[in-house]
């Protein structure tokens, strides 16, 4: 793997270092999402995703999976670490195309600032959300 930048992509991996990954691709965008089941995978308040294009992606390691139907309906796939539990990524129905990574499972999350912050009807009172970026109440709207 080569040393991750802001302009070239970047890298990430779990906990323990079973799980290694490379973008080749910016972030497209990282989301704050405030939704149930983000809370309870993170054990916090939010989780942040940060998404890029899955042939951007290269994973070095084996990922174990759990597939549960999001509020939406959309089957959410969620990959992680089988030793240590770390989420690293997941894809969804209805972002064909997309790998959804961890934001907190980069070496340098500071590379990905958020973009807008979702499901924030479903914060909880003690979290803090940055009225400085767009949110939605649920899931942001196609376009």
């Amino acid at each position: 793997m080569v040393d991750s930048t802001k302009d070239e992509g970047f890298e990430g991996g779990c906990l323990c270092g079973n799980i290694r990954y490379q973008s080749f691709s910016k972030p497209l965008i990282t989301v704050h999402c405030y939704c149930t089941d983000c809370r309870h995978i993170g054990g916090t308040g939010h989780a942040a995703h940060t998404v890029i294009p899955d042939n951007a992606f290269s994973l070095v390691g084996r990922v174990s999976e759990y597939i549960k139907k999001a509020d939406s309906g959309n089957l959410i796939n969620r990959r992680f670490c089988p030793i240590c539990a770390s989420a690293i990524f997941h894809t969804r129905d209805g972002l064909e195309g997309m790998i959804v990574v961890r934001t907190s499972s980069l070496d340098d999350p500071e590379i990905a600032l958020p973009d807008r912050a979702i499901y924030v009807d479903s914060a909880l009172s003690w979290d803090y959300i940055n009225p400085n970026i767009p949110s939605s109440p649920k899931m942001t709207v196609k376009r």
